[in-house]
């Protein structure tokens, strides 16, 4: 009898860890948002301008060598989404308990969210610190804030989380990505038991 209750209760006591862990999807989303947000303001300063002359009003060539820096500014934001795509799963995967299919989406829907926090708060930054010019005269030289040049930049963090989360799970040996004990008892046996009214007792092991 007390076996049955113990096992009754273990079974509850997962029922609630998968509630939590449903719950608990939306922490990586909020982390990957706040790492994706700081990543910008990182990016906005590391970032390098372009200098332009104004050949006329409102119109500006780049100067020889300038145009290199905005591959400079993609390459630095690719760099910052591929090191969130590996570093966020790989800290978030030591969470044991909430491993499985609710903590992927939600690393996956955080990556997301937080590559395009990256690129509004780092252009939004680089855009105060390196502010547009205005009745600049013809001949001079302004500085023209960075930016990625083309979005499909913000597929990099999301495709990098996938390739890991499924890199960790395909070298975690066990069924549910944590652990199997072998003293488990599987939840639709113990109930099947109670709706016969009968008690399930656990077999000695030779």
């Amino acid at each position: 009898m007390l076996a049955s209750w113990g096992d009754r209760l273990g079974c509850i006591r997962r029922a609630v860890t998968t509630m939590q862990r449903r719950r608990m999807a939306g922490l990586p989303i909020a982390v990957s948002v706040l790492v994706g947000a700081l990543s910008g303001l990182v990016w906005s300063v590391l970032a390098p301008p372009e200098q332009v002359v104004v050949v006329a009003p409102g119109v500006g060539a780049a100067l020889t060598g300038e145009s290199l820096h905005r591959f400079d500014a993609l390459a630095l934001f690719a760099c910052g989404a591929f090191v969130a795509g590996i570093v966020l799963p790989v800290a978030f995967w030591a969470w044991t308990r909430a491993r499985g299919p609710m903590l992927y989406l939600g690393l996956l829907v955080g990556a997301a969210l937080g590559s395009a926090a990256m690129l509004a708060i780092g252009i939004w930054i680089a855009g105060l610190i390196h502010p547009r010019p205005e009745d600049s005269a013809v001949g001079s030289v302004v500085s023209v804030a960075p930016g990625i040049g083309s979005l499909l930049v913000l597929v990099v963090q999301p495709l990098i989380t996938s390739l890991v989360v499924v890199l960790l799970a395909a070298m975690n040996p066990h069924d549910n990505l944590r652990y199997t004990p072998d003293e488990d008892v599987p939840c639709d046996e113990l109930e099947s038991a109670s709706a016969n009214g009968t008690e399930y007792v656990e077999a000695e092991r030779p």
